[in-house]
This record gives structure tokens, sequence and C-alpha cells, in this order.
């Protein structure tokens, strides 16, 4: 797929609510030799849970991964980004952020904003990055590890942002205050495999406990 317009209904979600989820932006096949190499990255077998770690939140640069960054995801996220499409290419490796099986009753995630690590030193504006992305490499049944999302939090966040832009210049201490941004309930994913979540910088997300008997397996990278 080498075009790919994005449905009114996707750009207007993103404005309104600061993410959607996109289909259809890598053929099956691509997603499924993606999911392999993750696990062979993982030096796991998805078929023994006793070779599976604990955890696996690593970068990685296994060319079928890399593959999933089609021109298709590369138009969609400089539609969303709002920038020349030449300024958006296949990063040359993302971030697994792999979620797995928990015996412990799900409970709804806490929201946080990406690039607020105080040591990091990302400033509120202008945005540290134009439009983020999770791409999910096997299919998330509910409570099983969904990303969960605050639909306008984007919104929200900037006008507290806004309120006091001293106080507010660093995106860690933004972080801290999420509450008093007041964000409402989030709503949580079940993404199919190949789907991919754009979101905006200022979007209150976070990563959901795994209760099912598979890991959830995905993608971050940024623009």
């Amino acid at each position: 797929m080498n075009v790919h317009e994005l449905s009114s209904k996707h750009l207007t979600d993103y404005v309104q609510d600061g993410f959607t989820l996109v289909s259809g932006l890598m053929g099956d096949s691509i997603a499924t030799a993606a999911e392999l190499a993750m696990w062979s990255c993982m030096k796991a077998r998805p078929d023994d849970p006793d070779t599976w770690p604990d955890s696996f939140a690593e970068g990685v640069d296994h060319p079928d991964i890399i593959a999933c960054y089609t021109d298709a995801f590369l138009q969609v996220a400089a539609q969303l980004g709002g920038e020349s499409s030449a300024r958006f290419e296949a990063p040359g490796g993302a971030l697994a952020i792999n979620i797995f099986p928990t015996e412990e009753p799900w409970q709804p995630p806490g929201p946080h904003i990406d690039h607020a690590i105080k040591e990091h030193g990302h400033r509120t504006f202008p945005r540290p990055f134009r439009v983020a992305t999770m791409t999910f490499l096997d299919d998330v049944e509910y409570h099983c590890g969904g990303t969960a999302v605050w639909p306008g939090s984007h919104q929200a966040i900037e006008r507290l942002a806004r309120s006091d832009e001293e106080r507010y210049g660093f995106m860690w201490t933004l972080n801290q205050d999420l509450h008093r941004a007041e964000v409402g309930d989030p709503v949580i994913l079940t993404p199919r495999r190949g789907d991919v979540l754009f979101y905006d910088a200022l979007c209150a997300h976070g990563g959901s406990a795994n209760t099912g008997s598979r890991p959830r397996l995905a993608l971050n990278h940024k623009w």
C-alpha cells in the first residue's frame, strides 16, 4: 500500500480526542513477520511460557519489525503530525513495549504523558514531538494489555499547561499535576494485529494490565 488517505472520522477523532486507531497500514504478512521477529528479539518461544521474560521494554531493530513502517504508515503520521511527509522517515529502530500476563486482578491504569522523565528535560512548548504511535503486533482482547487513552485529555492538559507556563514549562512537572486537568474516564482499546494508535503529545494514556494467557506485543515510536 503506497497511498493511504485518512477518513474524515479519523481526522476528526484525532483533533477532538487526541488519538485515533488506524487499520490497514501494513499487510497481514508484514504484521505476522514482525510478531515472529519480536519473539526472536526476546529470545523466547510463543508456545513455551517458561521462555518468556518477566518484562521486555527495549529498543529493537530487526528488519522485519522496521518493515511495519510502510509508506502508508508514514503518510498517516505526516497527516496527523501536520508536517511535510519528507520529515517522516522510517525509523532505524523502535521501542518494544510488551505486556506479559499477570494473575493479579485487573485494575484500570492511571494516566501519564510521554517524555515526562525529569532527567531528560523535555520542555512542554514547543511540543517535544509531533505525533506518537503504538503498533500492535497481536490481537488484544479486553483486559489483555490494551492501551488506555483519555478522550479529549490533550485539550484539558494543554489548558492546564497554558494556565501557568512557568510552572509547567517541563513535561515532567505537567505530568505530576495531571489530576488538575480533570481528564475524565479512559477508553481501553482492543486493537487487532497491525493496528496503529496515533496520539498527540499531550494525550493522556496508560499501559493496561494483561490478564490473558499470552503477551501483548507492541512497538512505540515518535516523530
